[in-house]
């Protein structure tokens, strides 16, 4: 299926507002395994709006219109899609007598153009609206079918939440998210081409995120356990390929995962942030429960802090300089032994714009220190702004981390 969303609302083509129910619609209509092709946005103008439904009914099956139900003369996309269908416009009762209740609250008449509202295609399918006054309406024809939505986004997203299982017959269609660290969109594609081109139920649809990749499954079943089973079977064939990069499903972010997987683990974490000046901190403590994995945490940006809070001696930041791997290795180990912490997790780098150490900017040294030893590892993100290295490398970090607890569970 093929499907178009269109935007009715002056107010959108002169940039008053910003058009984000495409977005949401676009991600809604994905999980529903429907390829949005178009995004069209009309003024309330009733010779362009009826131009704008004609073509979209020649190169989409599904139109999505949102926008142009209110009370107002400009309002006016039931009157053209109703038009455009050969369709008389009809009394709701249930959104009269809504919209009527709702005045009475008020100490108002209803008016003529409040009256409006309450009116649908005859024939129509009314999306009651408990969000606002205006409902949405599914209209379904021979060859197309037409969702129309109010344009105010806290209503719209409350009748597809109500009115989801209703819009597409009686499949049930389910989603599933897998989380890719490591791996950009295009080397991912080409790990599963084959999959992604092949795929059609269940599909899959890749979005690309700072150097992650979220894959999104979509199953159309007669129930939800041959529709899970589905997706069980697709998930398999994705992480045969890509398996290594996956660490997590829907909304769950890497420091979510690092937390859990460690306190399964009963480990416990330390971390010692120059570069990063405490943001892989941060996004630990930002979830709930950090306390029992993390033990602490120590900014030490200058070269006396180093010293002073971590041991790290002076003649090895003289030799080495702080942004080395020999100080970095340091500041681990000194990490864990203030903190007694079963891993320590040290950062240091040059963030730019210009370099105090000598080294290229956009190098990182990243030591991870356990009772086995000390490991580092260097990364180079030379294209990156200040601001883009120190995130990189953070999230980098969180995927350190989980790959080393991996490796020492082997």
């Amino acid at each position: 299926m093929k499907a178009e969303i269109i935007a009715v609302g002056s107010e959108l083509l002169l940039g008053e507002i910003a058009n984000t129910n495409a977005q949401y619609l676009s991600e809604w209509l994905a999980s529903a395994g429907i390829d949005v092709h178009y995004h069209t946005v009309v003024g309330d103008n009733r010779e362009r709006m009826q131009e704008t439904f004609r073509q979209a009914q020649q190169r989409a099956d599904l139109l999505v219109i949102t926008g142009g139900l209110g009370p107002t003369e400009d309002d006016l996309t039931k009157e053209v899609l109703a038009d455009l269908l050969g369709r008389d416009l009809v009394l709701d009762q249930a959104a009269y007598e809504r919209i009527e209740g709702f005045l009475k609250t008020r100490q108002r008449e209803m008016t003529i153009n409040e009256r409006k509202q309450a009116l649908i295609i005859d024939g129509a399918t009314v999306l009651r609206n408990d969000a606002g006054l205006a409902p949405g309406m599914s209209v379904q024809t021979e060859h197309h079918q037409y969702i129309v939505l109010p344009g105010v986004p806290r209503e719209m997203k409350q009748i597809l939440k109500d009115h989801f299982s209703h819009l597409f017959g009686q499949e049930t269609i389910r989603s599933r998210t897998l989380r890719f660290f490591g791996i950009g969109e295009s080397a991912l594609n080409d790990r599963l081409e084959t999959l992604i081109k092949e795929a059609t139920n269940p599909s899959v649809a890749p979005y690309a995120e700072l150097a992650e990749v979220r894959l999104r499954l979509t199953a159309k079943a007669l129930d939800q356990q041959e529709a899970d089973r589905m997706l069980d079977e697709l998930e398999q064939h994705v992480l045969a390929e890509v398996g290594m990069y996956f660490y997590g499903y829907g909304e769950t972010s890497l420091p979510e995962v690092v937390l859990k997987r460690y306190q399964e683990a009963g480990l416990t974490l330390s971390l010692a942030e120059s570069l990063t000046g405490g943001a892989v901190a941060s996004g630990l403590v930002d979830v709930s429960g950090a306390s029992q994995v993390l033990r602490g945490s120590a900014v030490v940006y200058d070269d006396a802090a180093k010293q002073a809070v971590l041991s790290v001696p002076e003649d090895l930041l003289r030799e080495h300089t702080a942004v080395s791997k020999e100080v970095a290795i340091a500041m681990a180990e000194g990490a864990r032994e203030l903190y007694q912490s079963d891993i320590a997790v040290a950062l240091t780098g040059e963030a730019g714009p210009t370099s105090n150490s000598g080294k290229v900017v956009g190098t990182v040294y990243c030591a991870v220190a356990d009772a086995h030893g000390t490991r580092i590892v260097e990364w180079q993100y030379p294209s990156f702004d200040r601001g883009m290295i120190r995130l990189r490398a953070v999230k980098d970090t969180y995927f350190l981390l989980l790959k080393h607890l991996e490796k020492s569970s082997e």
